[in-house]
């Protein structure tokens, strides 16, 4: 009863949020403008991630208990909302949105006095602790999830589809090492993000209902991601093994390495924004911008379920590494496969 009433509050704020922000959005020009890059019709307004922030806050504040770690992530959300939002409305320089990330990381980190000490045994040698390292080693885990989800964003549906499989696929985990006083925490962001995906694929037919998630809310999203992969990893209370964390947020990474990895090569920033992402590439070799979402989406399904299957029954945290790697270099082969197909075409 208590995880329904939950579930449901938290529906009813984010669309509650919805409504109410839309048109302050429209009124102050948190806007998505059509460009070069970003092709849809009219101005779109970008409060998808400040809704499902307030969503969070409020149901956070009704049901869950009083910690320090809670108020050290609401804080620290709050302050990666309010520089999304800065960016959405006046672009901001790359450097100042890294320099805010690494403050908002070093709130979570210092404010809570936890880190990412220990990868496990990925190696079959006993557990690879970082030791000092490890602090340093967060900082990049922190920046790295947060703009992974961040660049991922670029079609109707995306980042709210894959932010639910993570969200959902983290609570699962929580169920399965019997920690259902964490089952909360994934919910409410899992539900939180539901509204959102609604009016963002125009469940409710008209065009002007549509909102963006905006850089607010996939930067929210990441950070949500990696302190929840944090908090179920690490310390005595951990539900699941790192490895697993890799999995249940693959497609992602994988997408970010990759581009990161190509826009080197090409000498251009790796935060530079361009239209050679997954989603770009799959549309570019023919697929309508569904099929493009429903191929990405049960992909990442499939990838969380490899994740959930090998933590159910237990496999060697260095096989299922090897497993992973096998499958970036499966998913980079692919893409330049796609990539030569969508420029012969």
């Amino acid at each position: 009863m208590y995880i329904l009433a939950t579930i449901l509050s938290t529906f009813i704020f984010a669309f509650l949020a919805i409504q109410f922000f839309k048109p302050v959005a429209i009124e102050v020009g948190l806007v998505d403008k059509p460009c070069e890059r970003k092709q849809h019709d009219g101005h779109i307004p970008l409060i998808g991630g400040i809704s499902i922030f307030l969503a969070v806050l409020a149901a956070s504040l009704l049901w869950l208990p009083n910690t320090l770690e809670l108020r050290m992530y609401l804080i620290a959300s709050a302050m990666m909302v309010f520089i999304g939002a800065l960016d959405d409305k006046f672009d901001l320089r790359v450097r100042v949105r890294i320099v805010g990330q690494i403050i908002i990381a070093s709130l979570m980190i210092y404010g809570v006095g936890g880190y990412i000490a220990n990868l496990g045994n990925l190696f079959s040698l006993g557990d690879v602790n970082l030791g000092p390292f490890g602090i340093i080693f967060t900082y990049i885990s922190i920046i790295v999830v947060i703009n992974a989800y961040n660049m991922i964003d670029g079609i109707d549906g995306l980042i709210g589809s894959l932010s639910i499989n993570t969200f959902t696929s983290v609570a699962l985990l929580f169920l399965m090492s019997g920690q259902t006083d964490y089952l909360s925490y994934p919910l409410i962001l899992a539900t939180a993000t539901l509204p959102y995906l609604m009016f963002n694929l125009g469940l409710f037919k008209r065009e002007t209902k549509k909102i963006f998630m905006g850089d607010a809310g996939s930067m929210f999203v990441g950070l949500s991601v990696i302190w929840l992969l944090t908090m179920g990893t690490q310390g005595e209370q951990a539900s699941f093994r790192p490895v697993t964390a890799l999995w249940i947020c693959a497609i992602p990474l994988m997408d970010m390495l990759a581009i990161v990895v190509r826009r080197y090569k090409n000498g251009k920033s790796p935060f530079k924004p361009d239209r050679d992402h997954l989603h770009h590439m799959l549309q570019r070799a023919g697929l309508s911008p569904k099929q493009t979402l429903a191929s990405i989406s049960i992909v990442a399904a499939f990838m969380s379920g490899i994740g959930l299957l090998g933590e159910y029954l237990q496999i060697a945290e260095s096989i299922m590494l090897f497993m992973f790697l096998i499958s970036f270099c499966l998913y980079a082969l692919s893409i330049r496969y796609i990539s030569r197909r969508g420029k012969a075409s």
